[in-house]
């Protein structure tokens, strides 16, 4: 039989442990205007500058060219969670580039107990802002 010692031995690490669950939302094409190309230089910069704004902290990397933002959630003791958008070139052809996001949990709260859906309404502003200004569109993949 256990003692109390004991039993705290065997239950401190798991409580510890936590947990991480990821959750993808629909990938979407961004798609150049007809009969132009869009460079990963411009959109990276107009891309890093909307997310910014809407409170996401952006890096963009060299090899392989992509960009990734992420924006705290939720921020408790015991759990965390982000939202990351990824822009990576994609799709086959040159200026086109694929647009995607997740909702990362990392904490004490089981996946059991999270949503696997997730649906980041800064996409479809993202995807608004790029048409408003004539630099593309996107396109849900599938």
């Amino acid at each position: 039989m256990l003692n109390m010692k004991g039993t705290f031995s065997i239950l401190l690490p798991l409580v510890f442990a936590g947990c991480t669950n990821v959750a993808g939302g629909m990938a979407n094409d961004i798609i150049p205007p007809p009969s132009s190309t869009l460079s990963s230089e411009v959109l990276f910069s107009v891309a890093g500058d909307y997310f910014s704004a809407e409170g996401y902290q952006c890096r963009a990397e060299s090899e392989p060219a992509q960009l990734r933002c992420s924006k705290p959630l939720r921020e408790l003791f015991i759990h965390q969670t982000r939202a990351v958008v990824q822009i990576i070139p994609g799709g086959g052809e040159s200026g086109r580039y694929i647009l995607a996001t997740t909702r990362w949990d990392e904490g004490l709260i089981p996946g059991e107990f999270i949503s696997s859906e997730f649906s980041n309404p800064d996409i479809g502003g993202f995807c608004d802002y790029l048409k408003n200004q004539g630099l593309g569109g996107c396109r849900p993949r599938g």
